[in-house]
């Protein structure tokens, strides 16, 4: 088939490459606008970066509901979306003679949404997958068409799973598209349904008041991108790796997100239990093992990590 594909991050760029090294045809590209960095520069997605290098034609508009001319052009049966980041009018789901296929990393109708491998993460799933759906208009309430299950690493973060389900993902693609008219469309439960919208900044800043392992669940949800975060002495640090620990009988009327120990280790009081950070980054420097940073640099015992 001849597939327009849709896609911006690293997770998608999987997905296209796969594509093209099936038997169906990548006829263009939509990403999203290049996004602006400081000094008139700007960064390429990363989707965007494999289309140039494989010599497709690219077309990031603004608003893609206002093109769907321009996507007739491209002359796809099918249009293949993975994290693409804007919503498709019924105008643009209507300009395929196969419709729209999407690549969701969650097992629907479990984490429709913005952030569903996050969502898995910080509420402690054990298990997540990817979902291949057809596209309609409400928010990944489509059909499915096929899935795969994966279990999730007791340490793995949202980046190293991402990568996971990237790749997994890619492969489902193919093979959905392989055997698409052999395929039987199951309907989403919706009364099964969760939701997670975009990470705010605010979700970012740890809160200590959770138990240790939902503190630790919330640190792997956000690295290393866009990383958690906690103010300790007036200066926020990055924490992207920390696991679970007890407290000491001696530290237990400690006060939430009180730091309990830092010599060879650092730990802090949650709500229940204690974390004992394994990487951290300090402000304008890079990111450390903690056994590394804690030779430079030490935090006084009784000090409280906050939010700003």
């Amino acid at each position: 088939m001849k597939v327009l594909f849709m896609g911006t991050p690293e997770f998608a760029a999987e997905s296209l490459n796969a594509l093209l090294l099936s038997n169906h045809t990548v006829v263009g590209v939509i990403s999203q606008p290049d996004r602006a960095l400081k000094h008139g520069k700007s960064e390429l997605s990363a989707v965007k970066k494999l289309a140039i290098e494989k010599g497709l034609p690219i077309f990031q508009p603004k608003r893609i509901r206002d093109e769907v001319e321009r996507l007739k052009e491209f002359g796809a049966d099918i249009a293949v979306t993975a994290a693409y980041g804007q919503l498709l009018s019924e105008d643009v789901l209507r300009a395929f003679s196969r419709g729209v296929l999407n690549v969701h990393a969650s097992l629907l109708p479990k984490y429709r949404g913005a952030s569903p491998i996050q969502a898995a993460i910080a509420n402690g799933e054990r298990k997540t997958g990817v979902t291949i759906m057809r596209t309609e208009l409400g928010l990944d309430t489509g059909d499915m068409l096929s899935t795969v299950e994966t279990d999730i690493g007791d340490m793995e973060t949202a980046g190293e799973l991402t990568e996971r389900l990237a790749r997994l993902g890619a492969e489902l693609l193919v093979k959905t598209l392989d055997e698409l008219d052999c395929i039987t469309p199951v309907k989403q439960d919706d009364e099964k349904a969760t939701h997670c919208r975009t990470i705010t900044k605010a979700e970012q800043h740890i809160d200590f008041t959770a138990e240790a392992s939902a503190v630790v669940n919330r640190i792997r949800s956000l690295s290393p991108s866009p990383c958690a975060k906690t103010v300790i002495g007036g200066e926020i640090y990055k924490i992207y790796r920390a696991r679970a620990v007890g407290r000491p009988e001696s530290d237990k009327s400690a006060a939430v997100g009180e730091i309990l120990q830092s010599d060879d280790k650092l730990v802090i009081a949650c709500g229940k239990g204690a974390i004992e950070v394994l990487t951290i980054q300090a402000p304008s420097k890079r990111m450390l093992d903690i056994s590394d940073f804690l030779r430079g640099k030490k935090f006084e015992i009784g000090d409280v990590c906050a939010k700003p």
